[in-house]
């Protein structure tokens, strides 16, 4: 809000003896004798502040160790490794709350010819925010191992180690004190031991067989432990095939941002208000609008870790010495699964099915343990009575969920021999995910593969069902030029985490699209975001061992990002984890490389 009058202090101006009416204000003359009615709304970019950021970073690293043999067969390695980095962010053209109204109030700042602005004033409405940051590891490992006697595929190799780990954290906040529009206020913290033991026992029982059994169980410091173990065999009943199988236990311990309660995360995502509540506010339209809304979740010291259950099945063929093929199969159940506001959607819900704040807020409470209205806006000034919008709500860290997780990997390698010194050199490296689903508290699948979801966690990104590359590459003495195509199927523009189920089932259709579908327009077509192809082109020549010169073009065909209208990330519009090539565009890069 711009006053009527300004002056030096900034405070009181309507009374003080410099005052002056505000030249920002242009309603000041007409409230001069009512300058507490006089006040003007602004909207305002700030667009000669331009935005940026500078990260810095020291890394220090000492390593030591020593290995060699004790007697016949056994040898041993004991090694030691501390680190230390030290991160500075520099934040340029964040706006301070403080500074920003200041400078309304004494009239430092020009609105209406921002272009006149002094660098002084400027720095007082944005002055850079600067945050250190800093980690250390420590690491003393050893480990043992001996060849126990030999069998019809080798030897029996035992081993055995131990390894002890020092971690501390302090990654603060770029907004601990709120003082800034626009910062995120996220920060993780903590320190924690963590030791260590482990086994393996390599069995090559014939040449034909090979078995590996090996378990690690660790210990941390906030008082829980795990075992993991690992078996995996290998059959090769004739030359050209082998069969390969794994059975694994694993558990991931929560980070410190999930487990400190002085931790924090706020991640924010696109919400559109229901019609009711756009009704509600008839008369303005910001209220009907899209925005982003937050959820603030902290750590918690109760979480226990994640554990997992995996299995693999697999084949190699090689029915030539320059052809060789791998089909793999996985199945990945993961228990106990980390989550920040399993609920977010229903929190959401209940907030917006009420007719106030006090009754939205109780609303969503009641959901689950955890869950609570963090910020809320102002009230609409054309219809005060009105719900308002919930901007941030606070959501708890916890141990909610089961995900299983199951696809096929493809890897084909040919190396073709043309002629003396000439040799063409084919790859293809495919994945299809067959699942990848959330199992809620509540039993309800989440089901992500090929969709959007999970829209909160991959801000957007999503999970392609396909996605693959194949490189062929053609080597004529010291010239080398390779082309590498990769490929990125469609998606469905659905997120399972964004919908809420019915009878305990959500339903995927393109009726639930996060997509802007402009009216008229063919739903069943613009909800997916289409399939993605470009290549990649890379020429050298090798002068000597010492000398080589290279070009490379990205994305030679100038491939365009396929439109992913739903998409809320650093790139909206765009899916920039997948898709990211095509936002640069067609580019080059050319040099050298040299060895002294």
């Amino acid at each position: 809000m711009l006053p009527v009058y300004v002056c030096a202090a900034g405070v009181n101006c309507a009374v003080a003896a410099d005052r002056r009416l505000n030249p920002n204000n242009p309603y000041a003359a007409a409230y001069a004798d009512h300058p507490g009615e006089g006040a003007a709304r602004i909207y305002y970019l700030f667009g000669d502040i331009p935005g940026a950021s500078e990260r810095y970073v020291d890394v220090f690293r000492a390593t030591a160790g020593i290995s060699g043999t004790l007697g016949e067969g056994l040898s041993f390695r004991l090694n030691g490794v501390y680190a230390r980095d030290n991160f500075n962010l520099t934040q340029h053209g964040a706006i301070s709350i403080r500074g920003l109204l200041s400078a309304i109030n004494t009239g430092a700042y020009d609105f209406v010819h921002p272009e006149q602005n002094s660098a002084a004033a400027r720095a007082q409405v944005s002055p850079d925010r600067i945050t250190p940051s800093s980690s250390t590891v420590a690491t003393v490992g050893g480990s043992l191992i001996k060849a126990v006697t030999a069998l019809g595929g080798g030897d029996l190799n035992v081993g055995a180690g131990f390894q002890l780990r020092r971690e501390t954290l302090m990654n603060r906040s770029q907004n601990a004190d709120q003082s800034y529009y626009g910062l995120n206020t996220s920060s993780a913290q903590g320190r924690q031991t963590v030791s260590a033991g482990f086994f393996e026992v390599n069995a090559p029982f014939t040449r034909g067989l090979d078995v590996d059994l090996s378990g690690r169980y660790d210990h941390y410091s906030q008082g829980y432990g795990h075992f993991s173990p690992k078996l995996g065999a290998k059959l090769t009943p004739v030359e050209p095939i082998a069969f390969r199988a794994t059975y694994s236990q694993g558990f991931r311990a929560p980070t410190f941002a999930e487990n400190n309660p002085l931790s924090s995360y706020a991640g924010f995502s696109t919400f559109s208000p229901p019609a009711s509540f756009v009704a509600a506010h008839a008369g303005n339209a910001s209220y009907g609008t899209s925005y982003s809304i937050g959820s603030g979740a902290r750590g918690n010291p109760d979480i226990l870790p994640e554990v997992s259950r995996s299995l693999t099945f697999g084949t190699i063929i090689k029915p030539a010495r320059w052809l060789d093929l791998t089909v793999d199969y996985y199945h990945i159940k993961k228990s106990n699964l980390i989550v920040s506001g399993p609920r977010r959607s229903e929190a959401i819900a209940a907030y917006y099915s009420q007719p106030n704040k006090a009754a939205g807020c109780d609303a969503l409470a009641r959901v689950a343990k955890g869950y609570a209205c963090n910020v809320v806006d102002a009230p609409d000034p054309a219809n005060p009575e009105a719900l308002p919008r919930l901007l941030v709500f606070d959501v708890p860290y916890v141990n909610a969920n089961d995900e299983v997780s199951s696809g096929l990997d493809v890897q084909a390698n040919a190396r073709i021999r043309l002629a003396s010194g000439v040799r063409l050199i084919e790859r293809l490296d495919a994945t299809r995910v067959l699942r990848l689903d959330l199992v809620t508290p509540d039993g309800v699948v989440q089901r992500y593969a090929g969709t959007l979801g999970p829209y909160e966690l991959s801000s957007g990104s999503g999970t392609p069902r396909i996605r693959g590359n194949w490189q062929n590459a053609l080597e004529v003495g010291a010239f080398s030029l390779a082309t590498t195509t990769y490929y990125v199927g469609r998606i469905k523009q659905v997120a399972a985490d964004r919908i809420a189920p019915v009878g305990g089932v959500i339903d995927l259709s393109c009726q639930h699209t996060l997509a802007p579908i402009n009216k008229g327009g063919d739903v069943g077509t613009q909800c997916y975001v289409r399939p993605f192809l470009y290549v990649d082109l890379n020429a050298g020549v090798t002068v000597n061992d010492q000398l080589r010169f290279f070009l490379n073009v990205e994305n030679v065909t100038d491939a365009r990002a396929p439109l992913a209208s739903a998409a809320y990330g650093s790139n909206p519009n765009y899916l920039s984890s997948w898709h990211y090539a095509g936002l640069v565009g067609r580019n080059f890069s050319a040099g050298a490389s040299v060895r002294f």
